[in-house]
């Protein structure tokens, strides 16, 4: 795990926990905005970039060594933290493990455990693995699965980004797309979240919201105090990648409160 850090001159310190299949340069423009006005740690997962060697285990683990960063640096609050699908899920539980205090938290289309029978669960891995490779080794499957002229930040080259996108995919390893899928639909958490005054929303795309009952059911119940908000005319983790500027807009309404 690595943690890249922008805006350090800045005083609030604010974590970033990306979604998974996704390339450091995907977050640049957003990441550009928030380092502006925050210090951002951006976390970087295990065997998601090909220049940082070893391949990702869990959730669990990726959670502990962040903490044990942010310790280690200095930092003893956070002042926001933002986690989107498979981030979404590590700031979950980051939250209920309550070892780090956050003043206030986004959880944006996170993925909650499934609350279903063992031998399911490993079918849905079988399926999201296939899925995964599928998409990787076939360029017409990417775009079909997220069309270019949809899934391209405005003025950036679609062919170019496609081609840097589906070479970055096949650097994904076996290991590492499997516990990517177990780990994030199936990681731990204690069965009472840990007390705190972190003030939570969970986000969806509205176009997400069919495939997010089940984790807006469980955040709900998990945590009471989470408000739930629906994002117009957008889908899973698109405000985030796509449109930096709406997203900043949207994320200072609450951070900034």
């Amino acid at each position: 795990m690595q943690i890249l850090e922008h805006g350090q001159a800045q005083e609030r310190t604010l974590l970033f926990f990306p979604c998974t299949a996704e390339p450091v340069w995907a977050f640049a423009d957003t990441i550009a905005q928030l380092s502006q006005r925050w210090h951002v740690f951006q976390v970087v997962y295990d065997g998601h970039q090909p220049e940082y060697p070893g391949d990702f285990t869990s959730v669990e683990q990726t959670v502990d060594e962040v903490i044990s960063y942010l310790k280690s640096h200095g930092v003893s609050r956070l002042g926001g933290a933002y986690g989107c699908s498979m981030g979404g899920a590590c700031l979950t539980r980051m939250l209920a493990l309550g070892e780090m205090p956050i003043d206030r938290a986004i959880i944006d289309g996170g993925i909650t455990p499934y609350q279903l029978p063992y031998l399911v669960r490993k079918l849905i891995l079988a399926r999201d693995v296939l899925s995964f490779k599928l998409a990787a080794n076939d360029r017409k499957v990417l775009e079909a699965a997220f069309p270019p002229e949809r899934f391209t930040i405005p003025g950036h080259d679609p062919v170019k980004e496609y081609d840097a996108m589906e070479a970055y995919l096949k650097t994904y390893s076996d290991r590492t797309i499997r516990n990517v899928f177990w780990s994030g639909n199936n990681y731990a958490l204690p069965q009472v979240p840990a007390a705190g005054g972190t003030k939570i929303t969970y986000w969806y795309g509205d176009e997400e919201k069919k495939d997010r009952r089940g984790n807006i059911r469980f955040i709900k119940h998990y945590f009471p105090q989470a408000r739930i908000h629906g994002i117009p005319k957008m889908a899973h983790a698109e405000l985030v990648m796509i449109y930096p500027e709406e997203f900043c807009r949207y994320f200072d309404k609450f951070m900034c409160k």
